[in-house]
């Protein structure tokens, strides 16, 4: 029996238009009389996925920015977070990276130093309330994770870059132009197992849907996993089944199908 569903939501749980499905509402209240607890996860930070649940949220669980964040409130649970030199490492490196800026991400707020006009719109898709700063070194908060905006696409770009930081980030794509550095042991993986041990659910009861690279170590913690019709192949090759596609609202169709009529 499932007892826990976890979903991405870019590109898993909506649309290519960011749109829930319509039967969603439905489905949730299902879901909840069943027991059945529901979690959404994201690289992005919690705040920003909290306004298209706002009917929802005083039992939803947040995964925000790749797992640093968990939570119900907008307090967490858990986070993780950078050290003062780590950050300091960080900023100096993709200062120096033509076409790079960053987002730094805390518990409340997402800052940047740039002001490059074509990326304050590219992250204000993700990142709708995100504050300009002089100086990211005086970011007096918890960094929970920078995200890396490469407009050259960070393969062609700063890729060698950072992968050189995966011996003491998690350092994890989530688009082609988007890469998001974590402290390392955050990911969306360990946010599920967390989860699991505190609602103590099995592996065997749990339920995961992604379509991303940052999606594999959360797949990786349910027996039920599942890749959408439109994820990458690496994504494909670990998960134990294919749903149907996010614009054919996948998850939404397997919640039916496997879920609720059983």
């Amino acid at each position: 029996m499932i007892k826990l569903i976890v979903t991405d939501m870019d590109g898993t749980l909506l649309n290519s238009n960011k749109e829930l499905s319509p039967k969603f509402e439905s489905i949730y209240k299902q879901l909840r009389d069943k027991g059945i607890r529901f979690a959404v996860a994201s690289g992005r930070p919690h705040y920003s996925l909290r306004p298209q649940f706002e009917h929802f949220t005083h039992d939803i669980i947040f995964i925000g920015d790749n797992g640093a964040y968990i939570g119900t409130q907008p307090e967490p649970l858990i986070s993780g977070s950078f050290t003062n030199s780590e950050m300091d490492e960080i900023i100096n490196t993709y200062r120096k990276i033509a076409g790079v800026d960053a987002v730094i991400c805390t518990p409340h707020k997402p800052y940047t130093e740039s002001d490059d006009a074509d990326f304050i719109k590219k992250a204000k898709k993700y990142y709708p309330n995100i504050e300009m700063v002089d100086e990211a070194k005086k970011i007096n908060e918890q960094v929970l994770k920078v995200a890396i905006c490469d407009s050259l696409t960070w393969q062609e770009n700063s890729g060698k870059i950072w992968n050189r930081f995966e011996e003491k980030h998690v350092v994890a794509p989530s688009s082609n132009v988007w890469i998001d550095l974590m402290p390392l042991g955050v990911n969306k993986g360990a946010a599920v197992a967390h989860i699991q041990q505190l609602l103590g659910v099995k592996k065997e009861e749990t339920m995961v849907f992604g379509d991303f690279h940052n999606d594999i170590e959360m797949l990786q913690m349910a027996s039920h996993s599942y890749a959408m019709e439109n994820a990458h192949e690496d994504v494909k090759n670990v998960a134990q089944f294919i749903a149907p596609s996010n614009d054919s609202n996948g998850v939404i169709q397997v919640i039916e199908e496997v879920v609720l009529k059983h």
